[in-house]
């Protein structure tokens, strides 16, 4: 027969192991998950798996509206489009190395063009992909059918620039491009013709415009900042640990960002010294999206940045070091556990409890017999 003790465990062990655990304590690590680039710095695989491609040191991503990633595979002189169903190919580019210079025929394909050096790529909402060759200082805009144009060229940036960093294209179709030798963030409206306009900004390296048409800047002093209607605030930690913008732009790095993206939830961006990528909610906060392991990320070698335009789509991690292209699920803002579809139902702790009673008033009878 079974003794008072051993009953009484029995009882209680039952409602334990019918409660679900807590939601946090299902909380797991995600490993990064190779997108493209078989991890050498070579030219190999179009037509074939991304993840089986050679890329030679890219330096940046864009996703568009259908999913595709773009990536300017910069020492293949290619941009390189990976589709979702993860097949890769040439879109613009021919290995001619030398970047092209004279004017560029109507109706020319994206992989006739000589690009020098594609650095940067940014995908608008009309599925033009807008890449950066900063051999040519030119951007060129290839458009869904493979064709391709020169959206913008040294002669109407009113001279070359060493080096275009970054790209960023807002809802409006207006471009945005990012000079750092010139300390300037250069702003192109739509439209033949159309003359840019140049803001200053000290050193910038990153850009993002978000659904509101702000933009976003990344600096080499690891400052990030917004520009809005033409004036730049920087951004800095607020007295609740969130984040805010002042337009007296202090010198301040709180954060310490390297890459930024704009996603459909919120402002991305790489915190180099927390190894990080980290969330601005539209409420202010701040929150921590996706860890960057040694593992394949290095501690602390220069990781780009791109976000799905879904807000259940991953990040995409620009590994220009290893020459590859991971994805990563990014955490749900206010914590780092997978949301549930299905909250946990409340019956079992109650009933937990309730047995949890009845136990200790069995316990406290039979002992009462006994004595």
């Amino acid at each position: 027969m079974m003794s008072p003790r051993l009953a009484v465990l029995a009882v209680l062990a039952v409602p334990a192991l019918a409660v679900p655990a807590p939601a946090f304590a299902r909380a797991v690590e995600t490993a990064p998950v190779l997108v493209a680039g078989a991890g050498g710095a070579t030219f190999t695989g179009d037509g074939g798996p991304a993840a089986r491609a050679g890329l030679n040191r890219p330096l940046g991503a864009a996703v568009a509206a259908d999913g595709t990633v773009y990536v300017a595979d910069t020492r293949n002189h290619r941009v390189r489009a990976v589709r979702p169903d993860g097949v890769i190919r040439t879109v613009a580019g021919n290995d001619g190395r030398a970047a092209a210079t004279g004017p560029v025929a109507s109706g020319v394909k994206g992989t006739d063009v000589s690009l020098g050096l594609p650095s940067a790529v940014a995908a608008g909402a009309d599925g033009t992909v807008f890449i950066a060759d900063s051999l040519a200082s030119r951007v060129y805009a290839l458009a869904a059918d493979g064709t391709i144009e020169a959206r913008v060229t040294a002669e109407s940036l009113g001279g070359p620039i060493a080096t275009i960093n970054a790209l960023a294209v807002a809802p409006s179709g207006t471009l945005y491009l990012a000079d750092r030798e010139n300390g300037r963030v250069v702003e192109i409206p739509p439209g033949a013709g159309s003359r840019p306009v140049s803001t200053p900004v000290p050193l910038p390296t990153g850009l993002a415009a978000d659904a509101a048409g702000d933009v976003w800047i990344t600096s080499a002093t690891s400052q990030l900042s917004r520009l809005r209607d033409g004036r730049v605030a920087t951004i800095v930690e607020s007295s609740d640990s969130g984040w805010a913008a002042d337009e007296n732009r202090p010198n301040s790095a709180p954060f310490d960002a390297t890459a930024v993206s704009a996603g459909p939830d919120g402002l991305y961006f790489v915190d180099n010294r927390q190894r990080t990528v980290r969330r601005l909610g539209t409420d202010g906060t701040v929150t921590t999206a996706a860890t960057l392991a040694a593992d394949p990320f290095g501690t602390r070698d220069p990781v780009g940045l791109a976000t799905s335009v879904s807000a259940a789509g991953p990040l995409y991690l620009v590994d220009t070091v290893g020459s590859r292209v991971f994805s990563m699920p990014a955490a749900a803002p206010g914590g780092n556990a997978p949301a549930d579809d299905d909250p946990a139902p409340v019956w079992p702790w109650i009933a937990g409890g309730a047995a949890a009673v009845l136990a200790v008033i069995l316990f406290l009878t039979i002992r009462r017999r006994r004595v």
